[in-house]
């Protein structure tokens, strides 16, 4: 979704967006922002915002729902320095939170890495995707991830991942930890794996490869300070 946008007023600048709450009592809404992440060729940079909501149920009669909700938003601007709004991640009755990290550029400039964090408050666990923003089709490419572990290991089985970045060919690096006995419990299936692994991520046939030792997980993008 594309549309003329800027930061909120009350975002704070921050340099961790991947998980955002209305923190613990009293709970408190907030706004965090991520540092900007600029391409290698200093053409496009991009920030992502997260806007955690406390809910008040004594406002909202028949509420039963979560105390609080996430929206999470991903700025991106070209040449012309113009940032706009092209991803929206709005809370759903299923997974109330959500969070969004930039993890990188492209060594061409053209794509962007992000992880995608989304859980349900009051349950344990929570599920990261990565996501590809191709820049010059201004598509998202998002792979299934539960398809993408089942397809692999053979059975219906969840994992505790993080996106790494990227690595050559457009593959995208991912680490898989087991899920906590609590997480498996309440999720209903088990752990892909017992050990933390590391992997090759190929996005458009959706498979994944062991991640050799000597391979290099590339960090193209710029850091600097958020927008004001």
């Amino acid at each position: 979704m594309w549309a003329q946008a800027g930061p909120s007023a009350a975002a704070t600048s921050v340099n961790d967006t991947s998980y955002v709450t209305c923190g613990g009592k009293p709970l408190t809404s907030r706004t965090v922002r991520s540092d900007v992440l600029a391409s290698p060729d200093g053409k496009r940079r991009a920030y992502a915002e997260v806007e955690a909501t406390v809910i008040h149920p004594e406002k909202t009669p028949g509420y039963t729902g979560p105390l609080c909700v996430n929206n999470s938003r991903l700025f991106v601007a070209g040449e012309d320095g113009r940032y706009k709004l092209v991803f929206l991640q709005e809370p759903t009755d299923v997974e109330a939170g959500n969070s969004l990290r930039v993890v990188d550029w492209s060594e061409d400039g053209r794509s962007l890495l992000v992880e995608l964090t989304q859980w349900q408050y009051e349950s344990p666990g929570v599920t990261r995707s990565p996501m590809v923003y191709n820049t010059l089709a201004t598509i998202f490419q998002q792979p299934d991830i539960a398809h993408v572990l089942d397809k692999h290991f053979g059975l219906e089985c969840a994992s505790d991942l993080h996106v790494l970045g990227f690595l050559p060919e457009g593959k995208i690096a991912i680490e898989t930890k087991p899920l906590t006995p609590e997480a498996e419990e309440v999720l209903g299936v088990q752990s892909c794996s017992k050990k933390k692994s590391e992997w090759a991520l190929t996005i458009g046939s959706e498979s994944l490869a062991p991640l050799s030792e000597t391979a290099k997980i590339s960090h193209y993008a710029k850091s600097e300070a958020g927008p004001k």
